[in-house]
């Protein structure tokens, strides 16, 4: 693992236990296991590391003593300055776009793609990272097939993944793909994880973007919160604001970013979540309890939000 001065640290010890956690398990299944995988941390120069959250790592050796036979290079993520700082570092770029072809594959946590590109490693490949860093993935390395939405891509020898906690599902990745998915699996639940999530990065919650609402606008979506078994059109909507329904629609399009319709599917497919996660209520049941018209109904709106159906959501994240 690459790491450098102010990377994030869950970047770099999120993915790292999940392969040490792939070693102890597969020892624990056989004693007699080699450890699956020797992890060591690198950085341009000797000496002790400062990371973004002020924790202090010390690598095992300097990028220029790495030695052959290297199987996985993982760069790990930044913000803002500090990589800025890397990729300016034009050794450091020389170095990183030498030594991967020198490695079975190549990853990057995060933001740790953009060094990639700037290495030209992502070049004529698809590639992720943190959804705040795609527009600049997409406009200042255009050789880069960009998926903006993905959790994590593999593109032949070289891997990428979205935000800081993807990391870990890309690490997850690796082990099933050297080892199985079996023992990946067991990792994942040692680790409270889902072993492949389903969906896109963008599935963040709506109640969270909330919380920088304008009031009149705060309180209309935790009304509708509380009322998603109503019915809920543009017109009741506009009357509960005292606005127009042209007007209401300029509005809430401008404060939500989506239509009232939309915004109102996204939030019953967030209530559909939990029961699906928790419960064995059937289908119909739930989406009549999440305010959907039919399962059918319920089936179409996670297709469009989540990329999978109800019956394969709970399938996934339903505890054993």
């Amino acid at each position: 693992m690459l790491v450098y001065a102010d990377a994030q640290s869950l970047d770099i010890s999120g993915p790292l236990e999940v392969f040490a956690l792939a070693s102890r398990q597969a020892q624990e299944d056989d004693p007699k296991s080699p450890p699956l995988y020797c992890l060591q941390v690198i950085a341009k120069q000797p000496g002790p590391v400062t990371l973004a959250s002020g924790m202090r790592l010390l690598p095992d050796m300097a990028c220029a003593d790495m030695p052959d036979g290297v199987d996985t290079l993982l760069v790990s993520g930044g913000m803002g300055d500090a990589l800025d700082r890397v990729r300016a570092d034009a050794e450091l770029v020389a170095w990183l776009k030498h030594v991967s072809s020198r490695v079975r594959r190549v990853a990057s946590v995060c933001s740790g793609a953009l060094l990639l590109a700037e290495a030209g490693v992502l070049d004529g490949r698809e590639a992720t990272t943190h959804w705040l860093d795609v527009a600049e993935l997409k406009q200042r390395y255009p050789l880069v097939r960009v998926v903006p939405d993905a959790i994590y891509t593999h593109d032949a020898s070289v891997w990428t993944s979205a935000g800081i906690t993807a990391g870990m599902d890309l690490a997850l990745a690796m082990v099933a793909a050297d080892h199985g998915l079996p023992l990946a699996l067991k990792v994942a639940k040692r680790m409270v994880m889902v072993c492949k999530r389903s969906g896109g990065q963008s599935q963040f919650s709506r109640q969270l973007e909330e919380l920088d609402l304008p009031d009149q606008f705060a309180q209309l979506a935790a009304w509708i919160r509380e009322h998603l078994r109503a019915r809920l059109d543009v017109e009741q909507l506009a009357q509960r604001m005292h606005m127009s329904t042209r007007q209401f629609g300029r509005r809430f399009q401008a404060v939500f970013g989506t239509t009232p319709q939309k915004y109102i599917e996204q939030l019953r497919v967030e209530a559909a979540k939990p029961l699906l996660e928790s419960t064995n209520k059937d289908l119909k049941r739930i989406a009549s309890h999440c305010g959907f018209s039919s399962d059918e109904a319920m089936r179409r709106a996670f297709a469009r939000q989540l990329g999978v159906r109800p019956s394969d959501y709970r399938e996934r994240f339903s505890a054993p």
